[in-house]
């Protein structure tokens, strides 16, 4: 066990700093995207949610967790990153050229031709992602990630400018695109100041890579059209307005994924891969790991869920009320994926990747059909609900996936979170109570009242959960970490004030 200390010591800073930086990006896109909400209408965001649903499918199609297989190795070679860098600049090549080609038809299959050279445009963005500096791994294998806040919020900064400009000269859908380009521009160019690389072509190390591209380039070409499946059916099915609205609330309904649970997937690699021959304690981290995880998350969607209403209203204004009970619901809908949220790191640090395209495939079995239909019989809400319900089947059977790697059975999974599903009750009872009251704010006194009430339900939801981890004999969890730096907090004060 003493080992084990360091471990989950570097794992949490790591994951602090990437939450901290993705947190401060996401801040800067919740800004962006009220700025632009006010400057452009429901059909610019249903226009450009069309350009992005084929972006991001071929971009995930054409992804290359290279860097993940760097964090993998026992060591990182001169040839291992000249394979890397080479095996990026392909793919940002044969994505670019892709996504040019298939705008045309995409264009005319949409029946609007400005997504031609809006699509062309924004390929940009997944072609520049592929060439952050390959370097950049050390760092993620060393758990150190403070780097990456000042590249990621560096980059949202630079796209809200971008954006801002773009919206107030021309109030157009481009001012979407622009920051959509001109962020991974900013990365890329940061990322070779943190991490100096100096480009060279080679193919040395391929076998190395080879596995772990081939499962995981086979399980994003099914999951990408999960993942946009909604969107791809409700552009025939809605109007663009209609498209826009859920476009819009569907990105904020992702904030907390983005700015919490993405970025503990680098540092949980890292930690899970070091104790990967140890099966009880990759057992208790991955236990732990998905407490914390539901401890941090889930009190955010429940509270976004129940004040959605005076949220769009103060944020956005009258004219995305719509919007509303889109978000409602659409938040609900992610509290499954908190439990399968490790299963990824765990699945790559086992070397078990085949695992992404069977539960890939499950899903799409699910959920293709069941949007499909819900789209075309009840429009949006249709779409909402294909979402929610395939959510759930596949939070089991990511749970019977760990199972299988690990042994830990379903019935511990979904019981070891309790304290959270506790605290989380005490929350919603408090704001329930008070949204009645928030309706009736307007202009700044609701801004006020949303902030009043939203700390007031995130403290006692705080209070709520120390004492039922007291009470339950303090077994280690997140509770034990936080109880553990308020006494060294109050200790340093102390002796300060001695």
């Amino acid at each position: 066990m003493t080992q084990a200390a360091p471990i989950a010591g570097r794992t949490t800073a790591g994951a602090a700093w990437l939450i901290a930086s993705r947190f401060l990006a996401r801040l800067i896109d919740f800004a962006s995207l009220l700025l632009l909400a006010n400057y452009l209408v429901p059909q610019d965001f249903g226009l450009v949610a069309i350009a992005m649903t084929l972006v991001r499918i071929v971009e995930a199609i054409f992804e290359l967790p290279v860097g993940q297989v760097l964090v993998r190795a026992e060591a990182i070679s001169r040839p291992m990153l000249e394979t890397a860098f080479t095996l990026s600049v392909i793919r940002s090549a044969v994505l670019a050229v892709g996504l040019a080609l298939l705008a045309i038809p995409f264009g005319y299959f949409y029946g609007d031709p400005r997504l031609v050279p809006l699509i062309c445009f924004i390929a940009l963005a997944p072609a520049l992602r592929g060439l952050v500096s390959p370097k950049m791994a050390q760092y993620a294998k060393d758990i150190s990630f403070h780097r990456d806040l000042i590249i990621e919020v560096g980059g949202r900064g630079c796209a809200f400018v971008a954006a801002a400009a773009c919206a107030i000269l021309t109030r157009s859908y481009w001012a979407i695109a622009a920051g959509t380009v001109v962020a991974p521009a900013f990365m890329v160019l940061a990322s070779y100041w943190f991490a100096p690389f100096r480009p060279r072509f080679g193919l040395g190390r391929w076998r190395e890579f080879a596995d772990l591209l081939g499962w995981t380039t086979a399980a994003q070409a099914v999951t990408a059209i999960n993942w946009q499946i909604d969107r791809l059916v409700l552009g025939f099915t809605v109007s663009r307005a209609q498209l826009g609205t859920f476009s819009l609330a569907s990105d904020l309904a992702s904030l907390p994924d983005q700015a919490v649970l993405k970025p503990t997937i680098r540092p949980l690699l890292a930690a899970f891969s070091l104790v990967r021959h140890d099966p009880e304690r990759l057992r208790e981290a991955y236990l732990r790991t998905t407490s914390t995880i539901v401890s941090a998350v889930l009190p955010v969607l429940v509270a976004i869920s129940i004040l959605a209403q005076p949220i769009v209203a103060f944020a956005l204004g009258p004219k995305w009320q719509p919007a509303s009970p889109l978000l409602q619901w659409l938040v609900l809908a992610m509290i499954p994926t908190l439990f399968a949220a490790a299963l990824a790191p765990l699945a790559m640090a086992l070397g078990q990747t085949a695992i992404f395209f069977r539960q890939s495939l499950c899903e799409l079995c699910i959920k293709v059909p069941a949007t499909i239909l819900g789209a075309l019989y009840f429009g949006v809400a249709g779409a909402i609900a294909a979402r929610a319900g395939s959510s759930l089947v596949m939070g089991i059977v990511s749970a019977a996936y760990v199972r299988s790697l690990i042994g830990v059975p379903l019935g511990v999974q979904l019981v070891r979170p309790w304290r959270a599903f506790v605290a989380s009750a005490a929350m919603a009872a408090l704001l329930l109570a008070l949204r009645p009251w928030l309706q009736t704010l307007t202009g700044f006194d609701r801004g006020l009242g949303l902030v009043g009430v939203g700390a007031g339900g995130m403290m006692l939801y705080l209070v709520v959960l120390m004492l039922v981890w007291h009470a339950s004999g303090r077994p280690r969890g997140i509770e034990t970490v936080a109880a553990d730096r308020f006494h060294r907090l109050v200790s340093r004060r102390m002796r300060g004030v001695a």
